[in-house]
């Protein structure tokens, strides 16, 4: 009985470690985040914030809610990374 509650427990810590992320450059928004977002030439991203809130509240915008809704969790810390 002790080996079957080790490999019922090995799997399940296995799923608690973080999984690596392949990190993405973005040098425009897409024509449909352009209102939320803008990146300048050295990198740096402009973020409209009233922008942002207005669609996740009006919910307007099908499109763009689900990244004005990702922003503002991020922004808040209310996010948590998907396992």
């Amino acid at each position: 009985m002790g080996i079957l509650i080790a490999a019922l427990t090995a799997p399940a810590l296995a799923q608690d470690q973080p999984k690596s992320l392949k990190t993405t450059r973005i040098r425009e928004p897409s024509p449909a985040m352009a209102t939320l977002y803008a990146i300048e030439e050295d990198g740096t991203v402009r973020i409209d914030w009233s922008a942002v809130e207005t669609l996740a509240a009006t919910k307007a915008d099908r499109t763009a809610l689900p990244i004005a809704q990702l922003m503002l969790a991020i922004r808040d810390g209310t996010w948590k990374p998907a396992r």
